[in-house]
């Protein structure tokens, strides 16, 4: 049973490249609770054909209520100049900035390989040298991009200290669709709490 619309507007942010049934299966759901759910991959993001694929992204990201961003091993494209950021990357900023209630997950991968290196070093001439992640990058990698889990780092809040003072740095981890959906059911059952989180991040909230 679809839920009485709500009017209210989910942005999703997401690489595409084989993860297209899964969005697909976030946008049923989310749409399932009454939500409008703006999502590239599904055609529902408003277009401006005078605008570039990345203003119109960057656009409805503004427009929206709430933000929804999964992490995934893969950067995506949209990459406009050498050394830039992806349209997904911008999306997540954009939300970031705007500091509106924002959900984020990431793929167990990016986790995993983030822990892998992190404290990691390299032994030259019988010294042990720590990594810094910062000065690493495989990109494009059919495996893992290492811009992926800056943009995690990102999400944490990782640079802030201490950790104890940092707040909106909370990041699901994920392995399949069931665990995504646990997270999203738990979040968004509840259209009425969702407008309480809106309504408090623009200070209109009691």
């Amino acid at each position: 049973m679809i839920a009485k619309r709500n009017h209210i507007r989910v942005f999703v942010a997401s690489t595409v490249y084989n993860f297209e049934h899964i969005l697909k299966q976030v946008y049923e759901l989310l749409d399932s609770y009454g939500y409008d759910v703006c999502m590239s991959h599904m055609g529902t993001i408003l277009l401006d054909s005078s605008q570039s694929n990345l203003d119109n992204c960057v656009n409805a990201v503004n427009e929206c209520d709430i933000f929804v961003g999964f992490i995934r091993p893969n950067y995506g494209s949209g990459v406009l100049e050498k050394d830039g950021k992806s349209i997904t990357h911008f999306e997540f900023e954009t939300a970031f900035v705007r500091n509106i209630p924002r959900f984020v997950l990431a793929d167990y991968r990016v986790v995993f390989t983030r822990a892998l290196f992190k404290d990691s070093f390299v032994i030259e001439d019988s010294t042990a040298k720590r990594i810094n992640f910062d000065k690493i990058s495989f990109e494009d990698n059919g495996v893992m991009d290492t811009r992926c889990i800056r943009m995690y780092n990102d999400s944490i809040k990782d640079k802030e200290k201490p950790a104890s003072k940092r707040t909106g740095n909370w990041v699901q981890e994920y392995i399949n669709y069931d665990d995504i959906k646990m997270h999203l059911e738990s979040q968004f059952k509840y259209p009425e709490r969702i407008q309480k989180l809106i309504d408090k991040s623009k200070g209109t909230g009691i």
